[in-house]
């Protein structure tokens, strides 16, 4: 992400670009911003301190993979994710890319304890005497949203953050799982959920994955869809996007 500006959000799709490309473009690019560059890690295409100077952030989605697999393009990335910390590039990590970043500045990663977790979660901000000023003042000012500091945002994922390592601190927490939300650098910002993601892409793509794998029952579809209704993913990502355009100097 380059040059973020303050305009209006664009929700929109982009025709000829892949699945993850489209989602960068709707959720992470308004109207007078720069072109998005990408990154196809699992692919080997990976960005390092050299290839990212000229960004002013980095957004790092979520992989079919387990951060337990330990590949090579993950141990690249990883790597990537420990340079940032002393970099004044912005970092926002999302679900696969949140376990990753958080097992490598010292934190654990295991199996959820309620099983696959799929659909929607109340996800609850929490100030903290130990974020640093201006992230904490974006943390009050969604206590002037609808719901306050509870968010309901979609979930997908089997495995979550356990232990937060060293340094970093828990922003929001859900009953599913007590490390949604955790800044684990003043510049490195990680998210279990997926405000990257909408509902029809949730059930298009990934719903009959996780049926065909065991994880969900189909006959509980109706009852998944529903809980999918009153999502609060545009005041998510005005909140990243405050995140990601305030200057590092403020942190």
């Amino acid at each position: 992400v380059t040059n973020i500006n303050t305009k209006q959000w664009y929700q929109r799709r982009v025709r000829g670009t892949s699945c993850y490309e489209s989602i960068c473009n709707r959720c992470f690019w308004r109207e007078g911003d720069a072109d998005l560059e990408y990154f196809h890690a699992w692919k080997g295409q990976l960005p390092t301190l050299e290839n990212t100077r000229h960004l002013d952030a980095v957004v790092a989605l979520g992989s079919a993979h387990m951060v337990d697999e330990n590949l090579d393009w993950m141990v690249d990335l990883s790597n990537f994710f420990l340079a940032l910390e002393n970099s004044p590039i912005k970092l926002l990590a999302l679900c696969f890319s949140h376990q990753l970043i958080n097992r490598v500045y010292g934190g654990t990663v295991g199996v959820s304890e309620g099983g696959f977790i799929f659909g929607s979660s109340e996800v609850h901000f929490q100030k903290s005497e130990n974020f640093p000023k201006q992230f904490g003042n974006l943390v009050d000012g969604l206590t002037t949203k609808k719901g306050g500091p509870k968010l309901t945002l979609l979930e997908s994922h089997n495995d979550e953050v356990v232990t937060l390592g060293k340094g970093a601190t828990v922003v929001a927490s859900s009953k599913e799982c007590q490390n949604e939300v955790v800044l684990v650098r003043p510049n490195l910002l990680s998210m279990q959920s997926h405000p990257d993601l909408t509902p029809h892409l949730m059930m298009d793509k990934i719903w009959p994955a996780i049926v065909k794998k065991g994880y969900m029952d189909p006959t509980n579809e109706a009852d998944v869809r529903k809980q999918m209704d009153g999502l609060d993913t545009t005041i998510c990502l005005d909140f990243i996007r405050e995140f990601l355009s305030s200057s590092s100097k403020l942190y």
